[in-house]
């Protein structure tokens, strides 16, 4: 039987690394061999990886399956174990501290050395310790005093197991620790083990639980679409395939395919991912299947109109030519989304930049765009600045309100369109650039041109392969993707009823899903609840905008255009009808002023 390791034992070890077999068990040793090869300070011990809030917050999102599981367990010892000087801690797969309970006194001795939640406290960290090393070896396991490697923690008594999934992963630990030697530790160990295959198994009960629901998804997705489709459970296993699937294709290491479009499924009781639907597009299954060739993979909100399904199937045809796109749509029906997504469907790591041009006044624009020298201005930067369009050689260049550009602006990127090269402004050499452009409106270009506001030559060059979004109220049958969607980015559980849904969709939503996204937020806010009722939602909407339910939009403008007219009317009477002051206080250019002067037809 082994004995109790000593002071000199330890001494002896990480003094001179002499160990004595008669004290000191195999696990230990070979975890004290570690720590030595590795380079733990044995003098010190304390925990020095501390997560930070909103590090800590993500880490917890991320394990919160495992929280839930075990957080009722943990509970459970806390009431058991009140008033004996111990603290319940739970840890993830890496170390880190997601819960800890127990007695304010004890968890302010663990303080002292840095032991609290969001610390990592493993043995590259901490050095031989009951979390670490039960992690390392995957087996339960006690930690006495001077077994610790490190003196920090060498006053502590820590019993750890931990914590496998339904494959044998491990997912976590539990551990117990007190601030001293108790002579009752094999009690503790004996109990934490006990605990642990508790929540093994309720984590079983709720994998099982989870496969039901996809399997009920499936076939309500069935019933619903004639789309080739299969359900992955968390671990990427396959739970579902629908009945139109004839050969299913061989994913290597449990893996999906690049390309292929993957849309998370959500628990019906919290706003969890249990699992992947996987679906592709084809003309039939046997052309879709063999290769998984890569489909076109929208980075927002597919949902499951045929008005938007048809805008992507119009990207996928242009997703890997390097055709110049424009994509037109009111504000807030996700250009730049679909941009963004064009982009990223090609294979090589290559840069994406963004330009409002109509947030932008004309000078700051075109060295925005073009660059400078050095020097070529007064305030211009000393070496000068490589503009946005050879910080996009090589990729995509996105220019967003590209109606909104000036004469002269509109004439220096023709030229540099059509003769592949730009020249800073101030310079004399050409640079040649070669990207992909893509550019995007809410104003009609073709209006536009007959107006005189926008050269034909350059909307012949960038109206290449047009794309049209459309607007929120042409695919009210999104709406619930939509709401998922944004509940699950904010971590809010999704419990609305059918019937609060559908007073959504009798709005007609002129400020599309970016307007949707903010009546979201301002109704959690408003009636601090995930689940409204449909009178707390209408009420809400008819606060915050003009237009009534079941009301047509306007012919002419939108509801950010209208507001934009309101504006400028305002400005000019504030000025008596001077157009240079009205301008100046909406910090817009002069030119810019005109062009919706015009547009508004307010130059009468």
């Amino acid at each position: 039987m082994l004995g109790q390791i000593t002071k000199a034992d330890w001494k002896r070890f990480v003094q001179k690394g002499v160990l004595d077999d008669s004290r000191i068990s195999d696990r230990i040793a070979a975890s004290w061999n570690k720590c030595m090869q590795i380079g733990v300070d044995p003098y010190n011990g304390k925990g020095s990886h501390l997560l930070s809030g909103e590090e800590f917050k993500k880490r917890r999102r991320e394990n919160k399956h495992l929280i839930d599981v075990a957080e009722p367990f943990i509970n459970k010892l806390a009431v058991m174990y009140q008033n004996s000087d111990v603290i319940l801690m739970l840890v993830d797969r890496d170390g880190y501290v997601l819960r800890m309970i127990g007695e304010s006194k004890v968890k302010a001795v663990a303080e002292d050395i840095n032991f609290t939640e969001g610390v990592k406290w493993t043995e590259e960290q901490v050095g031989t310790n009951a979390i670490g090393t039960t992690l390392a070896i995957q087996e339960p396991i006690t930690i006495n005093g001077m077994a610790h490697f490190s003196i920090a923690s060498q006053s502590w008594s820590c019993s750890a197991s931990p914590i496998k999934d339904e494959q044998g992963e491990i997912i976590g630990a539990l551990d117990i620790s007190s601030p001293h030697v108790p002579s009752y530790h094999e009690h503790l160990l004996a109990t934490v083990v006990t605990t642990t295959y508790a929540i093994e198994s309720s984590w079983k009960s709720r994998i099982n639980q989870e496969k039901l629901e996809l399997i009920n998804y499936g076939l309500k997705v069935q019933q619903e679409s004639s789309e080739p489709f299969m359900i992955f459970n968390r671990h990427d296993q396959m739970i579902y395939q629908s009945p139109s699937i004839d050969v299913i294709p061989e994913f290597p290491n449990q893996g999906l395919p690049e390309g292929v479009k993957k849309t998370p499924v959500y628990s019906e009781e919290s706003p969890e991912i249990i699992g992947h639907y996987v679906s592709w597009s084809g003309k039939s299954k046997e052309a879709s299947i063999p290769g998984w060739n890569p489909a076109f993979s929208f980075q927002g909100v597919t949902g499951k109109s045929q008005s938007f399904q048809s805008v992507l199937q119009r990207a996928e045809k242009a997703m890997h030519s390097d055709v110049t796109i424009h994509i037109s749509g009111e504000t807030g029906t996700g250009k730049e989304v679909m941009a963004r997504s064009l982009h990223d469907c090609t294979e090589c790591d290559t840069p994406f930049v963004a330009v409002n041009c109509g947030a932008l006044p004309e000078n700051l624009l075109e060295s925005e765009l073009f660059g400078y020298v050095g020097g070529a201005f007064t305030g211009a930067q000393k070496g000068g600045y490589d503009g946005k369009i050879i910080q996009a050689n090589g990729g995509t260049l996105f220019l967003d309100e590209i109606g909104d550009i000036s004469s002269k602006t509109q004439i220096a990127l023709l030229r540099t369109l059509q003769e592949k090269q730009v020249i800073p402004i101030g310079g004399k050499k050409a640079i040649p650039v070669s990207f992909r452009l893509i550019t995007a409106t809410n104003q009609p270009l073709r209006e536009l041109v007959k107006n005189g506001t926008f050269r034909e030559d350059l909307y012949y060059r960038i109206y290449v392969y047009p794309i049209k979004m459309p607007p929120l109220r042409e695919r009210l049958e999104d709406l619930p993707d939509l709401i998922r969607y944004y509940f699950h980015k904010q971590n809010w559980r999704f419990n609305w009823s059918k019937e609060a849904v559908k007073a959504l969709q009798r709005y007609h939503w002129p400020g599309n899903i970016r307007e949707l996204f903010n009546v979201l937020e301002g109704l959690q806010t408003e009636t601090d609840t995930y689940a409204p009722d449909p009178r707390q939602i209408e009420s809400y909407i008819r606060q915050i905008t003009p237009f009534e339910f079941n009301q047509p939009l306007p012919e002419s403008l939108s509801y950010r255009e209208q507001m934009e007219k309101d504006y400028i009317v305002k400005a000019l009477k504030q000025h008596g009808g001077k157009v240079s002051a009205a301008a100046q206080q909406l910090g817009i250019p002069r030119s810019t002023f005109y062009r919706k002067l015009k547009k508004y037809k307010l130059d009468r």
